[in-house]
């Protein structure tokens, strides 16, 4: 693989950057592959975190919550049984990333370890770390100030019994994207998969608020919703603001009678939801709590290496 010299500034907003992180070496980002009789390809044996970076108020770029990312996808390695490549590099490792690739924008940046090794089901895998940056700013939802369309699937989030919830696994996105594509074809903008009790729990890479007489409320990770960083970093803001927000049992009648909601992830950020099944939120969206939590995040991202200095999570 060759030396980063070429075409850096040439990614655009939306287009990968042209260097990559990929099996001990840096290149090309058409290099950063697996083979095709990989367990990865196999068996989608491959786990992976999206950490966005943020320009800094001081200059530069940082990436959001990298600890909790770290902490997470050590836990999907030891749940899928993939060896450890050597993920506490990976500060190190963005870093260096957002040189190559003179990143000076929002960004995100997705790290995976897939099984690069060819087998069968039960062969050892051996692990191999690969890490691209994606230039990234707003989504819709918030670049243009508009607000999501749900429809509350009848699509459900795979139970714990029959994969760990907990792994951010390719694997456990096979059937949210079916979710997903069904929504579209319906006109609406995401799902919100649900459990066998008909319980709801997450879009297919979002989770979930809703809100009612001022407090919010978000479905339990015992419910099958992954851990999303995201999701712990607005209930961190809720109890910093002093928002009442509790994780607990949300219903398809919560989410009809609210007086607002929103989606949060990496990518996604924050986004408003205006209806559920065209069912309209009370409030005209996004509603004052989600306005309020959305400046705080952005606040809080804009300031990481302030934030992690004085002793607060990054």
């Amino acid at each position: 693989m060759t030396s980063p010299a070429r075409e850096a500034e040439g990614a655009r907003a939306g287009q990968a950057c042209p260097f990559a992180y990929h099996d001990g070496r840096w290149g090309p980002l058409e290099e950063a592959v697996v083979p095709v009789g990989s367990l990865a390809m196999r068996y989608a044996l491959s786990v992976f975190e999206g950490i966005r970076l943020y320009v800094q108020v001081r200059g530069g770029v940082a990436p959001l919550a990298l600890e909790a990312h770290l902490r997470r996808l050590g836990s999907s390695l030891r749940l899928t049984e993939l060896p450890d490549p050597g993920i506490d590099r990976l500060g190190g490792l963005i870093a260096e990333l957002a040189a190559r690739n003179r990143i000076e924008e929002d960004a995100y940046v997705r790290v995976a370890v897939s099984a690069a090794n060819a087998g069968l089901i039960g062969t050892p895998a051996r692990s191999c770390l690969t890490m691209t940056a994606t230039p990234m700013g707003r989504k819709p939802w918030l670049a243009q100030g508009r607000a999501m369309r749900v429809e509350i699937s009848f699509w459900q989030r795979q139970p714990a019994e029959a994969f760990p919830t907990e792994a951010k696994c390719i694997a456990a996105y096979a059937g949210p994207r079916i979710a997903t594509l069904q929504a579209q074809r319906r006109g609406y903008d995401e799902p919100i998969l649900t459990t066998a009790t008909g319980l709801l729990c997450e879009a297919p890479t979002a989770a979930l608020f809703v809100a009612s007489g001022g407090r919010l409320w978000t479905p339990r990770l015992a419910d099958g919703a992954l851990p999303s960083i995201t999701r712990a970093i607005v209930l961190d803001i809720c109890r910093g603001q002093g928002i009442e927000a509790s994780e607990g049992p949300v219903s398809r009648a919560m989410a009809y009678a609210c007086d607002e909601a929103f989606l949060c992830g990496t990518a996604l950020e924050i986004s408003p939801i205006a209806s559920f099944d065209d069912r309209p939120v009370k409030r005209a969206a996004p509603g004052p709590l989600t306005r309020r939590i959305t400046a705080a995040y952005f606040e809080a991202a804009r300031r990481i290496e302030e934030r992690v200095a004085a002793g607060l999570s990054g």
